[in-house]
């Protein structure tokens, strides 16, 4: 008996055959696409497809592989790049792999998860670039990266500002071309870092914790606004190197300088939509710091404590306390003036329905003690030169039961002053009451403005004797450049009487008939602008009006000797004084054209 072989017997080689050149046409297909993919990645033909498409953001990196589908992407020297008309900032990476999706770029999209990078730097600057116009029915860009962790994060360069250190970080990003700007990071840590300003070490990051996240909407013609963009908490302990790197900043002509102050900061700042939230607190103290302005030296330690309330209110409010103590100010003849504290408080309160804080400041000087009033003459000797008296510096104390905030006023008090204007002794008393609500710092000048000046009990020996005289003058315009020393004012004054103005024209005891009356005139309005520095002192549009009385013109005051010209009316009389150093001229006749010559020099 013969056996006979199956029907299906001769087929089943040809459909081995068939499904292994399946099997091995499916091994070269893939294996053609993962080199058409590693070499798209290489030569730049992805890099080109994303950058065509896109109009101010920008993929690209040195090297890549991919393992697909089954591997993950691995790039070298990887960079993300956005730019709009305000801001250009990019992101650096050496070496990352991640996951990410092919058929997303058909869409627009670039979906990467599983990120983990190595070496990486962030660069932040002002872009000045123009806006391009935009299509509306074109589709944006959509970037988003999930699960980033960054390890070593060497940089991070906003500009002028700029950190360097490592960095930890764990995040993700969401960037929708145009329309939005999304960045959570859940975790920042850094064991150590650098603060530079302009390429200055500024402060040592001595550590730093934070979980961040940003949300900034697009607008047309200005850009991602990052206005109330920023929320979450930030824990770090900086340590500020000394101060001396602002000399810098404000120029080697400036007559400001700084130096020492080093210290240490604490801070945990809780933000939501960029305004900070009850429990947020900053705490620093410092070395001495040794400031500079002009001929005068201030050296004091310093300390500060920012905090927000804990308590939940329906206004939150916030207090600052800047604090120097003790503060020695010495000037170049060596005499100190020495104040045992300086406090400024600042009380914030949330605005009802409005952004921002109605700030509520207070001032608190300690009486210092006497300061010899003599460390003056070298600026002040040509117009007063003081033989004794002293100075005390403190705040002013609010009235009992008065409202504590908004109290910014700073008092200098004099004892006797005694002194010379030239031949003639001089002895007073003066009262300096500085608004500081009006202070303004330059980078030559301080300004003054809102000033009050009290004389009282002012007395001289001049050839027309003034006794026990009083007087306010208010300084609506004030200012004190520091190098050369110089105090420009506008003043006005109401006097009670005429005593100074007869004292300052008159050189002979003997008065004629028209300057005596001037004696005699109450209740006297007063203004002009006066200029002292070190050669004198000049007054300027010099204005006086009383009860039938009027008196205008420009003089210089050097060592008691006068120059300058007025000119007076008295009742239906109207006569010009010339000034000058021992002789004063009287003219009666054409007053007014006599004194229209005699223009006023300009201020010095």
């Amino acid at each position: 008996m013969t056996d006979t072989p199956s029907p299906a017997a001769p087929d089943a080689a040809p459909r081995r055959k068939r499904w292994r050149r399946v099997a091995i046409g499916a091994v070269v297909a893939v294996a053609v696409l993962e080199v058409a993919i590693n070499v798209a990645l290489n030569t730049g033909v992805t890099q080109a497809l994303i950058g065509r498409s896109t109009d101010r953001t920008q993929l690209t990196w040195q090297r890549a592989w991919w393992l697909w589908p089954v591997g993950r992407l691995h790039l070298k020297g990887f960079t993300l790049t956005q730019q709009d008309s305000n801001v250009w900032w990019k992101v650096e990476v050496d070496a990352l792999e991640a996951g990410m999706s092919l058929t997303g770029l058909l869409r627009k999209r670039v979906d990467v998860d599983g990120i983990d990078g190595h070496g990486a730097s962030f660069h932040l600057e002002p872009s000045g670039a123009p806006e391009l116009p935009f299509n509306p029915d074109s589709k944006p860009w959509v970037i988003h990266l999930k699960d980033v962790t960054l390890h070593d994060v060497r940089e991070l360069d906003f500009s002028r500002v700029r950190f360097a250190g490592a960095l930890d970080v764990t995040g993700t990003l969401n960037l929708q071309s145009r329309e939005r700007l999304q960045v959570d990071l859940p975790s920042v840590h850094v064991a150590e870092g650098f603060i530079e300003v302009d390429d200055k070490r500024v402060a040592k990051l001595e550590s730093l914790d934070s979980d961040a996240r940003l949300d900034a909407p697009f607008q047309t013609g200005q850009g991602y606004d990052l206005s109330q963009a920023i929320s979450g908490q930030v824990k770090a302990r900086i340590g500020v190197l000394p101060l001396d790197w602002i000399n810098d900043q404000l120029g080697a002509s400036a007559p400001v300088s700084l130096r020492g102050g080093a210290g240490q900061v604490e801070l945990d700042v809780r933000l939501e939509r960029n305004t900070p939230q009850p429990g947020s607190q900053l705490k620093a103290t410092g070395d001495t710091l040794d400031l500079r302005a002009g001929p005068m030296r201030a050296r004091a330690p310093w300390s500060l404590q920012v905090a927000m309330d804990d308590e939940p209110r329906e206004r939150p409010s916030g207090s600052l306390r800047l604090a120097f103590a003790p503060v020695r100010v010495t000037a170049s003849e060596g005499h100190a003036l020495e104040i045992p504290e300086v406090v400024l408080k600042v009380l914030g309160r949330r605005r009802e329905g409005r952004p921002g804080l109605d700030l509520e400041p207070e001032l608190s000087v300690a009486r210092s003690k006497p300061l010899d009033l003599r460390v003056l003459n070298p600026w002040l000797g040509q117009t007063l030169e003081i033989d004794s008296g002293h100075v005390t510096v403190r705040s002013e104390e609010p009235a009992r039961g008065a409202m504590s905030g908004n109290t910014l006023e700073l008092r200098l008090d004099t004892d006797l002053v005694s002194g010379r204007m030239g031949p003639n002794k001089v002895l007073l008393r003066a009262e300096v009451e500085v608004d500081a609500r009006h202070l303004s710092w330059g980078m030559t000048e301080l300004g003054l403005s809102g000033t009050t000046l009290r004389l009282s009990q002012v007395s001289s020996n001049g050839n027309v004797p003034i006794r026990a005289w009083s007087g306010n003058f208010s300084l609506p315009r004030a200012s004190l450049a520091l190098s050369p020393t110089v105090l420009k004012a506008r003043f006005t004054s109401q006097l009670t009487d005429t005593q100074p103005l007869v004292a300052l024209i008159t050189s002979s005891k003997k008065l004629p008939g028209f300057l005596t009356s001037l004696l005699n005139i109450p209740k006297v309005e007063v203004t002009g602008e006066v200029q002292i520095d070190e050669r004198g002192l000049q007054l300027r549009e010099l204005r006086a009006k009383g009860d039938g009385f009027s008196l205008q013109g420009h003089l210089d005051l050097v060592q008691g000797n006068i120059t300058g010209a007025l000119l007076a009316s008295l009742g239906a009389v109207t006569g010009g004084i010339e000034l000058r150093p021992g002789k004063h001229d009287l003219h009666l006749l054409n007053a007014t054209d006599w004194f229209k010559g005699q223009p006023a020099p300009p201020f010095r």
